[in-house]
């Protein structure tokens, strides 16, 4: 019951010192309350922002928002896919709790997203989402006035265009909050030749424009058609020199929408001035190859999935404004008590109570809390023969983990009744290659502890939901399965 029990105190049904960072925040500007842009990006890795260490500058804009606001270095995902992941940030609870473990699940009425409560707060609300998973049937569309779903086929270029169409229609004077959700990222890997170029100018052979076959990333396979998702993903024997080709491709996709966030960021700017909170971070990340898991996510808890850049800008005026880089731990089911803390909005205690996550106030107030466990899980697989150690598909065989004061463990459903652990020293070994288990046995045993205990509370929610021949559909035109 930890994490229930930890949400429960955090929001003050005990006496705990955390209580205190839920209160009321006063913006010390004159005029009305701040707005909320939220930006997240399918599948951007965190080391693929230039300022997170990234060799080439392909985030400058990316890079401004971290120089003038908080920049979180150590975030995770709770689960590397999109639509469960982005329930999680949306609602502030890990997906066991939002019931939505799948891609084609849809979240329940009695969870409250930041969005429902946003508008409860009299703030005007639009979504523009450029992804075939944030469907509107996925009720993340909740509490929106306007949700603007578009599948693959709309760039980065072109969702900004239609993020600025609406902000015609919003009263810019009172307050609002706007979702943006980028695709590019995602494979097919079809950027603009332009910024192929700049990173790969001298490269000449395989894939050479693009990593698949679909450049509207819609409506067909998203892996090559000679090689398929096993040859690309599972079964790669491409060589360094077309892999390393393949990762540019990635990179110029990141680049390509950084160029359409800057459009959208200044446009913000001139309309709004420094009466806005600007939170950036992405669903989950992308393997590269870690692990011999090729450009994919999902169906493990590694840290290429898992870890995804998370920044806050604040305005100068707020009282909490700082700049700087926190290097601890944190997740994205954080983004809701933080957010609402930000604005200094109150809700009932009935519904934090529900919240997994934590208000992250107090690294803007210069203190730093102590270390809490972190809870992640992979997603179902269509392909549990490629699987290592995986013996099932569906919610019972999936990889969890938890990362707790710089180490974490990974729990592999091995073979009935035996369980294989994985234990790393994320600190120094962020890329997970040297397993510590067998020598490091007491500092395991802790962190069993708290992932049992998790896996206990995730117990009470297996239910496994069966895809529609909708969703089917939806999830071949992405390539999860042929």
């Amino acid at each position: 019951m930890y994490c229930l029990l930890a949400a429960v105190i955090y929001f003050g049904f005990f006496k705990s010192p955390r209580a205190e960072y839920t209160r009321d925040i006063k913006f010390k500007a004159k005029g009305n309350r701040l707005s909320v842009l939220l930006i997240t990006v399918d599948a951007l890795r965190m080391d693929h922002v230039s300022a997170n260490g990234y060799d080439k500058k392909i985030t400058p804009t990316i890079d401004g928002l971290v120089s003038a606001g908080l920049n979180f270095t150590r975030a995770i995902t709770p689960i590397p896919k999109t639509t469960q992941s982005l329930a999680s940030l949306l609602t502030g609870c890990y997906p066991h709790k939002t019931r939505v473990r799948n891609l084609w699940s849809a979240l329940p009425g009695n969870m409250i997203t930041l969005t429902e409560v946003l508008k409860n707060s009299h703030y005007q609300t639009v979504a523009v989402v450029s992804s075939h998973n944030l469907i509107p049937d996925r009720n993340l569309s909740r509490g929106f006035d306007h949700y603007d779903f578009e599948s693959d086929k709309r760039d980065a270029v072109e969702t900004t265009k239609s993020v600025l169409l609406h902000l015609e229609n919003i009263n810019t004077q009172d307050p609002f909050f706007i979702w943006v959700h980028y695709i590019d990222p995602h494979v097919p890997y079809y950027p603009p030749e332009a910024m192929i170029q700049e990173l790969d100018p001298d490269y000449q052979g395989r894939y050479e424009k693009k990593f698949g076959d679909n450049k509207l990333k819609i409506g067909g396979w998203a892996y090559p058609k000679d090689i398929g998702k096993e040859g690309a993903v599972f079964q790669n024997n491409l060589g360094e020199i077309v892999n390393a080709h393949i990762r540019k491709l990635y990179a110029a996709e990141i680049k390509y929408t950084d160029l359409a966030i800057s459009e959208l960021l200044a446009e913000m700017e001139r309309r709004v001035g420094d009466k806005l909170i600007t939170i950036l971070t992405a669903d989950h990340g992308e393997s590269l190859g870690e692990h011999d898991y090729y450009y994919e996510h999902g169906d493990y808890v590694y840290n290429a999935q898992l870890r995804v850049p998370l920044v806050f800008r604040i305005p100068r005026g707020h009282e909490l404004f700082s700049v700087g880089s926190v290097d601890d731990w944190v997740s994205l089911i954080d983004v809701l008590p933080t957010t609402l803390d930000l604005l200094g909005i109150k809700v009932s205690s009935g519904h934090l109570s529900q919240v997994d996550g934590v208000s992250l106030i107090p690294y803007w107030e210069g203190r730093r809390p102590a270390p809490r466990p972190l809870f992640s899980e992979s997603d179902d697989t269509f392909y549990p023969e490629f699987i290592k150690r995986r013996v099932r598909h569906d919610i019972s065989g999936r990889f969890r983990s938890v990362i707790f004061d710089g180490w974490k463990l990974i729990w592999t459903p091995f073979q009935q009744p035996g369980m294989l652990y994985e234990l790393y020293d994320v600190e120094s070994d962020p890329d997970e290659t040297d397993n510590l288990y067998e020598v490091e046995k007491a500092r395991a045993g802790v962190l069993e502890k708290y992932l049992q205990e998790w896996m206990t509370l995730q117990s009470q929610s297996v239910e496994d939901t069966r895809p529609t021949q909708k969703d089917l559909e939806i999830l071949k035109s992405l390539g999860y399965i042929k």
